[in-house]
């Protein structure tokens, strides 16, 4: 029998929605490297990422078909997401890759696959990778929360019948965790991103403008207004598209330069703020960096708007709208980087960030529930 020292078999279960999925590497990773054995399962279009970072791989035999980066209306993207959250085309799956595990950490959205893994043997985990605010108020009152009710899948009833949840985000940030402060089985680690590293900011100042990889409307317009807006500043802009925007229909002033992709951590300590749309992931990476940011909500039903005004509430970003002018965007630019309290709160919160390594924390805990 396994414990927190001994191997263990860790098995995730998870799908493709975009920023949901960087977590589960990176705690993977943290699992490895203490010597424990690490199965994903999840869609067939994440079994590249999975293998190269040295996991096994289990693709659903069934699942509804999706891709985070296909280009869908709003009702569209709704009734996918309705279809694969509410879906028990996952479950056997699941429960067939749980019998070889010792625990099992599932995305807390799966409320079917959670509520038949609750009654098996290992220990069920629900990671939550937003805002608990967001997936306790929102998500569960909006329209998948109530299709997810009618079908018998309470939310809040299968996450409390799980052993443990574990919110890889901000407690201080997030405005479910001063009222959740004690409450049972929650248990705030922090978020699970790279470690950050040291900033040598270079002249001219960079910023970095990465919206969703997945596809939302109006995404290209945005960051086409956010090239014109670097082209009237004295800064290097760096931007990533990723497979939701075409670069080719991109005007790409000289100032700027563009990527399909580049990883955050290798960019962010270069630079001295950030343009993103509210995704957890980003946002965290660039606040551990300590670096203020203009959020840009791409939908108004995600979680992107909550993590906008917290940052905004925490005097460390700007909200502007993603329809916002080229004009807008370049003042919200000037105003973070030369105010000086925009950075300074940004970093007050990347070295509270830095001393809770969230990862480890996670992993920790996580480990506390083997039998």
């Amino acid at each position: 029998m396994p414990t927190p020292t001994q191997p263990a078999r860790i098995l995730f279960v998870t799908f493709d929605a975009g920023g949901n999925f960087p977590p589960v590497i990176t705690l993977g990773r943290e699992f490895a490297r203490r010597g424990h054995h690490v199965t994903v399962l999840g869609h067939a279009q994440q079994r590249r990422k999975v293998e190269a970072a040295g996991f096994e791989f289990i693709a659903y035999s069934n699942a509804p078909s999706w891709s985070s980066s296909r280009h869908r209306s709003t009702a569209s993207t709704l009734w996918g997401y309705l279809a694969l959250f509410t879906t028990r085309t996952l479950v056997d799956d699941a429960v067939a890759a749980s019998r070889a595990a010792d625990l099992v950490v599932v995305d807390c959205m799966l409320l079917p696959v959670m509520s038949a893994l609750n009654a098996l043997p290992p220990p069920t985990i629900a990671l939550f990778h937003a805002y608990y605010a967001y997936l306790d108020g929102p998500w569960r009152r909006g329209p998948i929360g109530v299709v997810a009710r009618l079908r018998g899948l309470s939310s809040r009833r299968i996450w409390g019948f799980t052993d443990l949840q574990v919110v890889i985000s901000d407690q201080a940030l997030d405005p479910a965790g001063r009222r959740h402060r004690a409450a049972g089985n929650i248990f705030w680690a922090g978020p699970a991103e790279p470690a950050a590293r040291p900033l040598t900011p270079r002249t001219p100042p960079t910023v970095l403008a990465s919206l969703s990889t997945t596809y939302f409307p109006a995404q290209q317009q945005t960051m086409q207004n956010i090239l014109d807006a670097a082209a009237t500043l004295p800064i290097r802009l760096i931007a990533t598209t990723g497979p939701a925007i075409d670069p080719s229909r991109l005007r790409v002033p000289v100032n700027a330069e563009l990527h399909e992709y580049v990883p955050h951590a290798d960019v962010l300590p270069d630079c001295v703020a950030v343009i993103g749309h509210g995704g957890h992931s980003t946002t965290f990476q660039a606040l551990a960096h300590g670096l203020p940011l203009i959020v840009m909500p791409m939908h108004p039903l995600l979680d992107q708007p909550m993590v906008g005004r917290s940052v905004a509430r925490a005097g460390a970003g700007i909200v502007v709208r993603k329809k916002a002018s080229a004009a807008r965007i370049a003042a919200a630019l000037s105003r973070i980087l030369d105010e000086p309290g925009y950075p300074a709160s940004a970093r007050a919160i990347g070295d509270r960030l830095a001393s809770g390594d969230g990862t480890t924390r996670a992993v920790d805990r996580m480990l506390a529930e083997l039998p």
